[in-house]
């Protein structure tokens, strides 16, 4: 089963599955859909088995393949013989599509390889007062990347209170949006103070287990500036 797979490659490496499945773009409730013996998604395998540095072979079957096809592509594959032959069509069309688009992409990548992101001075935390629509904010030039680009906006983060996934001092990258789904992350305004929290149900949700829940109540003023898409490396950062 995927679950077990991945638990004792996570267990080689000294990893915990949760914040390892958040790093790479998977939400916390996956886990237990996953021990109830649901299959994921082709990229998230492909996510996990990158940032594991395991085949996804591994993780899917347990052990690994003697075929060079990559998993991911089979699973592909397989979708696709299923298909009838009109749809089969459609897909090739598509592909030759996306084919030309991927190409034009790489063409134009070095034409504007870096972008701008407000970063606002307010730092975010476990109690910290956030008003973005009045506090100074500052152009920070980053790498161009798929995150970045859709990111609206950048704050910095004080405290542990979600270690080990988010660190006392990162810049994390926002897309502003009034809302997020359950086991997502984002920027919480609650009763004047700004949090970054996983969003839970009837709750707010710290990575680190030193930090108890916040429950919400009818009472609370709450809202949402936006889901948090990842974190800028020192190298991610250009004069």
């Amino acid at each position: 089963m995927f679950y077990d797979n991945l638990k004792a490659v996570c267990q080689s490496k000294n990893l915990k599955i949760t914040p390892t499945i958040i790093e790479c773009g998977g939400a916390q409730g996956s886990v237990s859909n996953w021990k109830k013996g649901a299959s994921p998604n082709s990229d998230i395998v492909a996510r996990l088995a990158e940032y594991l540095n395991v085949s996804t072979d591994l993780l899917i079957f347990g052990h690994e393949s003697s075929s060079s096809v990559p998993e991911d592509e089979k699973l592909l594959l397989d979708k696709y013989r299923k298909l009838s032959a009109e749809n089969k069509i459609r897909v090739s069309e598509r592909i030759d599509t996306l084919y030309e688009i991927d190409n034009n992409e790489k063409c134009e990548i070095h034409k504007a390889d870096t972008i701008y992101i407000e970063l606002y001075d307010l730092p975010v935390s476990a109690g910290t007062g956030i008003y973005l629509d009045s506090c100074d904010k500052k152009m920070l030039k980053v790498i161009r990347s798929e995150i970045a680009e859709e990111a609206n906006f950048a704050l910095k983060i004080s405290g542990d209170s979600m270690e080990p996934v988010f660190h006392d001092g990162d810049i994390a990258l926002i897309r502003s949006q009034p809302q997020i789904e359950v086991g997502e992350i984002g920027i919480f305004i609650l009763n004047e103070c700004g949090y970054i929290k996983e969003l839970g149900q009837n709750r707010l949700i710290s990575f680190n287990d030193k930090y108890n829940d916040i429950p919400l109540h009818e009472y609370d003023s709450i809202y949402c500036r936006g889901k948090v898409l990842g974190i800028l490396e020192d190298d991610d950062i250009t004069d």
